[in-house]
């Protein structure tokens, strides 16, 4: 009998794919679906910066509170780094059908989590559920946490603070979705100091986006409080990428590489242009306030963008910004701050009688407290409904007539 004698190739065994080739083959390399988290009302918006980087638009979808797109990691790094509208960037593991918390843990301990996680991370997991068998939302976190520390097999943290996965169930069909932004894109970096009532950095892009803001143009913003509509408005203008100054959660996730990443933010760094002169005019009655936001303008990249100065709104007229009309945009006093509903509608409607007699031919974006106080608006506007601090709000938007008398 002749001895059977394997070949070269019969007798190679096969090995276990490397991680980094399990890498580039499902995570940075692969497409995968992303959802671009907004605030309520502001999705079209996001949705039109993501065109904007290129995304293709055939494979978006609106939803309310976000837009779903499909992209390469990279494409996940560009959004955080460049979105100005979005409050967070989540990247879509897996969809899965579970009736009980058996069930839950067996296909959780089935994804590859050492792909999407480092070693010995367990994040936190914040879940929802709707019309669901399993509606504990703690038991599920438990659960799905007990399925990754099956999978990953080892020593886990009690929770890694910079890594959260969002478990969305409705009827009984799992969402999970992995944060890649970490703390909310809101903050960018700039602010040295809180502000009372402050308009959050990404609603403050999406009404500057929805009035039309021209950055060649200048922008006056007289009740500027921790100035996030004149920081924003400077990011604009000096075409800074929002997310330059922060870093994410992405930047610990195992496919994660530096050097690519920092080829990106020379990229964003390269677009930045130097103004010959301020744009941006912030102004406040608080002392305070005015001092914080000239510190945090000039210790950044914006100190050529914005001016900022303590005074009175009423003292506020358009000739003293140039020649040429531009936005004024405003946030006003109201609820507690005033300490009376009639005290703030008193101050809305003198807002509104000193800009249509001092700034004639100006764009403005102005907030609204109550849809009351618009019965008798002595100029045209848009208005937009508005979610602020709770608080159901309108926004205005108008031009004000040159020759308004």
């Amino acid at each position: 009998m002749t001895e059977f004698v394997p070949t070269k190739h019969e007798n190679r065994r096969p090995q276990p794919e490397s991680i980094d080739k399990r890498l580039r083959r499902h995570v940075t390399g692969r497409i995968r679906d992303y959802f671009a988290v907004t605030p309520p009302g502001f999705e079209r918006l996001c949705r039109r910066e993501l065109v904007d980087l290129g995304m293709d638009p055939e494979a978006m979808t609106i939803a309310p509170g976000g837009v779903g797109f499909s992209g390469r990691l990279v494409d996940c790094q560009r959004a955080n780094l460049h979105l100005r509208t979005a409050t967070r960037i989540l990247m879509r593991i897996d969809t899965f059908t579970a009736t009980n918390l058996r069930q839950l843990e067996k296909k959780t301990a089935g994804i590859a989590w050492e792909l999407f996680l480092a070693p010995h991370a367990m994040p936190r997991v914040r879940a929802s559920s709707h019309q669901s068998r399993l509606y504990h939302t703690a038991a599920i976190a438990q659960t799905i946490q007990a399925g990754m520390a099956r999978r990953l097999n080892g020593p886990l943290q009690p929770e890694t603070p910079s890594q959260t996965l969002f478990v969305r169930v409705v009827e009984d069909r799992f969402s999970l979705s992995l944060d890649s932004s970490g703390p909310a894109l809101y903050k960018r970096g700039y602010k040295t100091g809180a502000a009372r009532a402050p308009i959050r950095e990404t609603l403050a892009a999406a009404i500057l986006m929805t009035a039309g803001y021209d950055p060649a143009r200048p922008l006056v913003d007289p009740m500027c409080g921790a100035g996030t509509f004149s920081l924003e408005a400077a990011m604009m203008a000096k075409h800074v990428a929002p997310g330059a100054n922060r870093d994410f959660a992405f930047m610990g996730w195992p496919a994660f590489a530096a050097n690519p990443w920092a080829f990106l933010k020379r990229q964003a760094h390269r677009q930045m242009v130097v103004l010959d002169r301020p744009r941006i005019f912030a102004s406040d009655l608080d002392a305070d306030a005015c001092g914080r936001l000239r510190d945090a303008v000039a210790g950044s990249d914006l100190a050529d963008a914005v001016r900022v100065s303590q005074q009175n709104f009423f003292d506020c007229r358009g000739d003293q910004y140039g020649d040429c009309p531009g936005w004024v945009v405003i946030n006003p006093p109201y609820g507690i701050r005033l300490g009376s509903a009639r005290r703030s509608a008193d101050l809305f409607r003198a807002i509104c009688a000193h800009l249509t007699r001092h700034f004639k031919g100006w764009h403005v974006a102005l907030i609204a407290p109550r849809k009351e106080l618009l019965r008798h608006l002595p100029f045209p506007a848009q208005q937009w409904p508005l979610l602020h601090g709770g608080l159901k709000l309108t926004l205005l938007i108008g031009l004000l007539a040159a020759d308004h008398p």
